[in-house]
């Protein structure tokens, strides 16, 4: 294909064969790709009228590529789910050292740890049915211990005394 494009003239033959590649189904990106444009200057050349003709050339079928099977997200439990919404509100009372709401609040967490960790379920996915981000999610995964902080060590995630544990 890149041998076509420069067989051609000039221009003016390179727009109109872009377009009549366009028109037999191409993609920008592989007629940019075949012409050594951008996808973006193609969209262009495309939009605009042609004037040349491609003459004698013919218009070859458009690669076929291989479409990515979707990717299939795991949901959590619908039990652990239940209970770890019935311990949310309770989860997120609990401040720095006291002792109050401490044991569901590390039920919660243990759920969420293992619907994320052993079940595969991703924090984003838990976040949504939880209506919490996802970042809060992590925050909680590494303050409890079940995760670490990627470069080892933060004043952020700093982890819970366990002294303060349950």
């Amino acid at each position: 294909m890149v041998k076509t494009f420069s067989t051609l003239d000039g221009y003016m033959e390179r727009n109109a064969y872009a377009t009549a590649l366009r028109e037999a189904g191409w993609t920008l990106q592989s007629i940019s790709e075949a012409a050594g444009l951008t996808r973006e200057r193609v969209r262009q050349i495309v939009k605009e009228p042609q004037t040349a003709d491609i003459g004698d050339l013919s218009v070859p079928e458009p690669p076929r590529h291989e479409r990515k099977a979707p990717r299939v997200y795991i949901e959590p439990d619908p039990g652990k789910l239940a209970r770890m919404l019935e311990l949310k509100p309770l989860a997120q009372q609990v401040r720095l050292n006291s002792p109050q709401y401490r044991a569901e609040a590390e039920e919660y967490t243990r759920l969420i740890a293992e619907s994320h960790l052993d079940d595969g379920v991703t924090l984003y996915r838990l976040a949504k049915r939880l209506g919490v981000t996802h970042g809060a999610l992590r925050f909680r995964l590494a303050r409890y211990g079940y995760k670490t902080p990627k470069n080892g060590e933060s004043k952020v995630y700093t982890q819970i005394k366990p002294e303060n544990r349950v």
